[in-house]
């Protein structure tokens, strides 16, 4: 690698979005370029993190009758962040969440065409959001800053986007089902089942999980459907995301240091955009659960 201020250039350089949860220490300590999405609220836009924070918008959703919707950013804003990247590494991989769920990889890739270095950017899908989205972005750029090429941390991002879901706890689906993430008929259904409801995404799909009945009996699904998928692997890393609910958020952390015992754990809040289509109470777990690293 070539040395650079503050560092050593990179062969490859990360970019990603706000929904990918990472933790502020990670995206600083690994150059991770981030893109913040977009919230819309009573007309305004707020940029994820920088207009408003997690705090904030959790504390205005409870009083404001007017919920949050959300917009894509533009191809410009990737290119920017492409700009940024490349004062980092020599090429860059753009990781998104899949097409199905958002526009996002659509932008990316329109920005790939306005990009005058474009034969140096490469988009790559994931399977679903929060840390199971940003697990392959934290991978990916560890790989990259140990000296990896390119196409080696392509295939890094692959793997662990392959391995990698999110398991969540809500009151109800209706942010969900408003947001077009899921088909109605799913929010309905999951809606008729007692007490809490969890569901599932992995690899571009969201289901349903059978019901729990209570609260806290659901967290202690969330914790045993992720034992039961993560099994005979070289490395588990696990993120836990909480709403405006932060106790609970580390009380489930303490709970999976004790039963799972992940090689990585992070406490990280819904990001404002992803809050806006998972409404206020929802706890999750996202894991990435890699055979080879």
């Amino acid at each position: 690698m070539t040395e650079i201020k503050g560092g050593f250039r990179q062969k490859v350089a990360l970019v990603t979005d706000s929904s990918a949860c990472l933790p502020e220490d990670q995206i600083s300590r690994h150059k991770i370029t981030v893109v913040p999405t977009v919230l819309v609220w009573n007309g305004q836009e707020l940029r994820d993190g920088l207009d408003i924070s997690n705090e904030e918008f959790w504390r205005r959703l409870a009083w404001d009758p007017v919920l949050p919707s959300t917009s894509t950013m533009s191809p410009q804003d990737y290119v920017s962040a492409f700009i940024t990247a490349r004062q980092i590494g020599d090429s860059v991989l753009c990781v998104v969440i899949p097409k199905r769920m958002s526009s996002m990889a659509h932008a990316a890739r329109s920005a790939i065409r306005l990009y005058k270095h474009d034969r140096d950017a490469t988009v790559v899908e994931t399977g679903a959001a929060a840390m199971a989205h940003g697990f392959p972005v934290l991978l990916g750029a560890r790989a990259a800053s140990a000296g990896a090429d390119a196409s080696h941390v392509e295939a890094v991002v692959r793997r662990a986007a392959d391995a990698s879901a999110i398991v969540a706890v809500v009151d109800s689906f209706k942010y969900l089902a408003r947001s077009g993430r899921i088909p109605r008929s799913v929010a309905r259904m999951a809606n008729l089942l007692p007490g809490s409801v969890v569901f599932s995404m992995r690899r571009g799909q969201i289901r349903a999980r059978p019901s729990f009945g209570s609260r806290a009996r659901a967290i202690q699904g969330m914790v045993t459907y992720v034992r039961r998928m993560a099994t005979k692997s070289n490395y588990l890393g696990i993120a836990v995301h909480h709403a405006a609910n932060v106790s609970e958020g580390h009380e489930l952390a303490e709970l999976v240091r004790a039963e799972l015992r992940p090689d990585d754990l992070y406490v990280t809040g819904f990001t404002p955009v992803m809050g806006a289509h998972v409404g206020p109470r929802i706890l999750g777990l996202s894991y990435c659960n890699r055979p080879d690293v």
